[in-house]
């Protein structure tokens, strides 16, 4: 504020320069200045440093004010140039720290960065799905930028306290929101002060002591995973069935090449054109026409693993079946909707 208080007293001065040199300089019959408007475009020339040459003072008065316009035109300009740089930082600033904002809908937000969260984000970025982060560290900040491609991949830089600034990754329209914090007594607090602002997000949440499960799953949120149970379980599997482990692995990442298999979720529409088949005719169907197993289903927000034969599939229910990688596509196309919730 102050120095823009000096920058406006000098455009004063300067003006008033102009003004003086003016009048100096059409009182002598040699001069090439012989109005306002020739002094002010002799400062324009001046100015932006292209000094034509085709007005100049020739009184010792107008010489001397020149001397002070030719400096205060290198102040201004100066001023300028240095205003803008900082404006432009400042945007490009903010933009990288996610202040403006993104649209994304149908996205998956992550609040806290980790090797563990990578990796989970690798898992639903490489599936083809927006993914957009919050965290507190402007290192994982740049971390995650340089990661992965802007189009499908939002950073936002904020106070984890702050409610106000998960407007800003648009989590009222995301799928599910994944809380990844070192400490469950960090996620415990979060977790309830997040449901109070909003209510409906679909939350999964990190447990890194699987004694606190059964309390962080009565904050209301949709899952809680303990991450060392879970890694236990597959090293013992590695153990004494190692290539059932090997299965499991291949079946819960996300598919890269076409021979990589995965588990994939689709919601029933009534453009699903398996909607209203048992479960026998569907699971038949869909391995004749599409070369997928169907495995289960959702229905009513619960898991099935072993629906009855003539268990139907309903519209708003899930179906969970394993495919291969280049299935995805085609079972979106089929299905009219995209994978997972």
């Amino acid at each position: 504020m102050k120095n823009r208080k000096l920058f406006a007293a000098g455009v004063v001065v300067y003006i008033l320069l102009i003004y003086i040199i003016s009048i100096l300089e059409k009182s002598d019959p040699n001069a090439n200045i012989k109005s306002l408007t020739d002094a002010v475009w002799y400062s324009v020339v001046t100015l932006t440093t292209v000094g034509y040459g085709d007005y100049f003072p020739v009184t010792l008065g107008g010489k001397i004010l020149g001397l002070f316009i030719i400096l205060g035109s290198l102040g201004i300009l100066g001023f300028l140039i240095g205003e803008i740089t900082y404006r432009i930082n400042t945007y490009m600033e903010k933009k990288k720290q996610g202040f403006f904002g993104t649209d994304f809908e149908d996205h998956y937000v992550i609040i806290g960065w980790s090797e563990f969260a990578r990796q989970v984000a690798n898992q639903i970025y490489y599936a083809g799905h927006k993914i957009a982060l919050v965290t507190n560290s402007k290192n994982d900040l740049e971390l995650f930028n340089d990661l992965y491609e802007s189009d499908n991949s939002f950073a936002l830089f904020a106070d984890f306290k702050n409610m106000l600034a998960y407007e800003k990754v648009n989590i009222r329209k995301s799928k599910a929101v994944f809380v990844n914090f070192m400490e469950d007594t960090d996620t415990l607090v979060f977790v309830l002060n997040i449901k109070k602002e909003y209510p409906d997000l679909n939350i999964i949440i990190n447990c890194t002591n699987p004694d606190l499960k059964e309390t962080l799953e009565n904050t209301g949120v949709s899952h809680v995973v303990a991450r060392h149970e879970v890694a236990s379980r597959m090293v013992a599997s590695y153990l004494f069935e190692p290539h059932v482990a090997e299965y499991t692995s291949d079946l819960i990442s996300t598919s890269v090449v076409e021979n990589d298999q995965d588990i994939q979720q689709y919601k029933i529409t009534q453009d699903n054109p398996y909607m209203g088949m048992n479960y026998i005719d569907a699971f038949v169907s869909l391995k004749k026409d599409l070369n997928v197993i169907l495995i289960g289903l959702v229905i009513k927000g619960k898991l099935v693993k072993d629906p009855d034969d003539n268990q139907s599939l309903n519209q708003g229910d899930y179906i969970i079946v394993i495919s291969r990688g280049n299935d995805k596509v085609k079972l979106e196309k089929t299905f009219g909707v995209k994978e997972g919730y």
